[in-house]
C-alpha cells in the first residue's frame, strides 16, 4: 500500500485531509520532463486553497525530498512553487515515467520530532515500534514509552478490519493528546529503512517493543587515556 490513494479511502479518519488530481497524458509529460504549465499549476492552487493554511504537494506514490526547494521549505500556497519542486525532484519525474498519475495536496504540519514513530507489522501484529527521528535520545520519551507502545497495538488492531495487508510498515505521529495520525504507509522491507531495529534480517516472531534512542554515556572521575 505505497499509494496513498489505496489506503486513504478505508483510513482517511486516521490521517490528514488530502486532495487528489489525476494528471492527464499531457500533464504527466509535463511534469516526467520537468517543465512548467500554466492550468496545471492553477488546478494545484485551487487544491491548496481547499485546505487550510499551506500545504505539501506531492505523488500518490512519494514526495519530492530530493527536490532542493523541497529541502528548503515543505510548505507553500501555490501551484507555481508546487510544479518547480515537483520538477526538480528525480523521485517524482521516476514515479510519473513509472504510471503514477496523481498528485497530492495535503496540509502542512510542523511536526514535533519526538513524536514521530514508524511500526512494524508481521502477520498482521505489531512487532516493534521506534522513533522516526534519530538526531538523538530525548529524554521525555522515556516517561511514554509505555503509553506510545500500547496506543501502537490499539491502532494496528483498530486498522486490521480496514486493510487486508499482514507485513507493513507505518509511520505514525502522536497528536498532543497522544491519539494517532497516519503520515506514510511503506513496503516491508528494503528499501524502507528498518531503523532502529538495525536490519531486516531478525527474528520477526518474537515483539520487540518501542525501541527508543540510548542515552548518551557520561564518562566520570580521572579518566587517563594512553598510547
Amino acid at each position: 500500500m505505497n499509494k496513498i490513494s489505496e489506503w486513504y479511502p478505508f483510513l482517511g479518519h486516521l490521517t490528514f485531509p488530502t486532495v487528489f488530481l489525476a494528471l492527464s497524458s499531457e500533464e504527466c509529460d509535463i511534469v516526467a520532463q520537468g517543465k512548467s504549465l500554466a492550468s496545471l499549476e492553477e488546478r494545484i492552487t485551487r487544491a491548496i486553497a481547499s485546505l487550510p493554511g499551506s500545504c505539501v504537494v506531492g505523488l500518490d506514490s512519494c514526495m519530492p525530498t530530493d527536490s532542493v526547494s523541497f529541502q528548503k521549505s515543505k510548505s507553500l500556497k501555490n501551484g507555481k512553487l508546487a510544479l518547480k519542486i515537483l520538477n526538480e525532484s528525480e523521485k517524482v519525474k521516476s514515479a510519473v515515467s513509472s504510471g503514477d498519475k496523481t498528485i497530492t495536496v495535503r496540509p502542512y504540519r510542523r511536526m514535533d520530532k519526538t513524536r514521530e514513530f514508524r511500526l512494524f507489522v508481521k502477520d498482521g501484529e505489531l512487532k516493534a515500534m521506534t522513533q522516526r527521528n534519530l538526531e538523538r535520545h530525548f529524554k521525555r520519551l522515556e516517561a511514554r514509552r509505555e503509553l506510545y507502545w500500547q496506543k501502537g497495538v490499539s491502532f494496528v488492531d483498530e486498522i486490521k478490519k480496514y486493510i487486508n495487508e499482514k507485513d507493513y510498515v507505518v509511520d505514525i505521529y502522536f497528536t498532543s493528546t497522544a491519539d494517532i495520525m497516519i503520515v506514510d504507509f511503506n513496503s516491508w522491507g528494503e528499501p524502507t529503512l528498518p531503523l532502529l531495529m538495525k536490519s531486516w534480517e531478525r527474528d520477526w516472531s518474537s515483539v520487540d517493543g518501542l525501541k527508543l534512542m540510548a542515552e548518551p554515556i557520561q564518562l566520570g572521575g580521572d579518566i587517563k587515556v594512553s598510547f
